[in-house]
């Protein structure tokens, strides 16, 4: 998989392309611009004009079997200050045409929002993500296989990996802010206990032109606390279920995307910083769920180009936290509809419109207009 969509980023990206004895340098990357109006009841409006990121995209063929691919994100902050982070960095060693084995710091492929889309596929801006995403897995240290098969008609893609898996926030002292054990951290270096945590993702395509995918993702990890601590066995599940289809109905081409997740962490007694409750214990039912769901309608068979080039896409999304937790919330929703056009395959010009409700807060509504360059 790897393989294909190097040789792809090869073929548009030759200017980038730099060749160094048997080595080959890729440079390819991306930018985004946003200008944001955010209005809520009984507050002022807020207006924000600003580049999102820039990100660049490091890919280097050592061989024709091995491969290293990183990326790295700098991120422009309200206050003008730039942020760099890394999205990962991997090395990939292709065994044969359907399996790779990778190893480094890797986002694992993670139902549709993480395993499939991008800030440059998903179809609805990027303006305000689906508030039901994000929630669960993230960038980790591990290693493992991943790749694809032909099954008659049929494909089969996957991944498998062992990786550092996630460490337990325990909170002991609370100054400010929220208490926030129960949360999870990702990213270990060095892991925080003994165990790793194991994780997969299966895709399946029934049709031989790969128009609609199903998968399943997900992570156990055994153990997340601290070595040595009472919250050393306290285990995570987080799993994801989704689906990606588009089909052409002359003149109209329908994509229709959805996934629902849920993240389980196991019951475990916490500090409470409130002097009032006793002992200053308390535990809550540490699961969470998201889901979203959207479609877009686009006029490809159309005879003028503008009309061709443009997209339309609703999305729906909703957010349910852990009750009782101290640092979460009440279930929120979001409405999203966008409305994009694309000057070029690879720049899309984006307005988004959201509406989000939560119980006990104002209804938010913010416009947003993006645009994403790639180069």
């Amino acid at each position: 998989m790897l393989f294909c969509f190097f040789n792809s980023k090869a073929q548009i990206q030759d200017t980038s392309a730099h060749t160094v004895g048997t080595k080959k340098f890729f440079m390819p990357g991306a930018a985004v611009a946003m200008f944001q109006m955010n209005s809520t009841k009984g507050s002022p409006t807020t207006i924000t004009f600003m580049p999102v990121n820039i990100a660049l995209f490091p890919l280097v063929k050592a061989s024709d079997r091995l491969f290293f691919d990183g990326g790295i994100n700098f991120n422009v902050n309200t206050d003008g200050t730039v942020e760099p982070q890394l999205i990962e960095l991997i090395a990939y060693y292709r065994i044969n045409e359907w399996m790779s084995v990778f190893a480094g710091n890797f986002s694992p492929h993670y139902g549709v929002y993480l395993g499939l889309l991008d800030d440059f596929t998903n179809r609805f801006g990027v303006g305000v993500p689906p508030v039901g995403m994000g929630h669960g897995l993230q960038n980790q240290n591990g290693l493992g296989i991943q790749g694809g098969f032909q099954a008659g008609y049929s494909k089969f893609s996957y991944q498998l990996y062992v990786a550092n898996g996630p460490s337990l926030v325990v909170d002991s002292t609370v100054v400010g802010g929220n208490n926030e054990s129960g949360t999870l951290n990702y990213g270990n270096i060095i892991d925080n206990n003994k165990n790793k945590a194991i994780g997969w993702h299966i895709g399946y395509l029934p049709f031989s032109n790969s128009s609609f995918e199903v998968n399943f993702s997900g992570e156990y990890a055994p153990k997340t606390g601290d070595a040595g601590t009472p919250f050393e066995n306290v285990s995570n599940l987080t799993w994801a279920a989704g689906l990606n289809y588009y089909h052409v109905f002359s003149p109209v081409m329908v994509r229709v995307i959805a996934e629902y997740d849920k993240i389980q962490v196991g019951n475990a007694n916490y500090f409470n910083p409130d002097t009032s409750v006793k002992n200053h214990i308390y535990t809550f039912t540490n699961q969470q769920n998201g889901w979203f769901a959207g479609a877009t309608l686009r006029a490809s068979g159309s005879k003028k180009q503008f009309i061709k080039n443009l997209e339309l896409g609703g999305r729906l999304s909703e957010y349910t936290p852990p009750a009782g937790a101290l640092w979460g919330t009440t279930p929120i929703k979001q409405t999203t509809m966008t409305l994009t056009e694309y000057l070029k395959w690879d720049i899309p010009l984006s307005l988004e419109y959201d509406i989000l409700t939560q119980s006990g807060s104002p209804t938010q509504n913010i416009l947003s207009a993006i645009i994403f360059f790639r180069f």
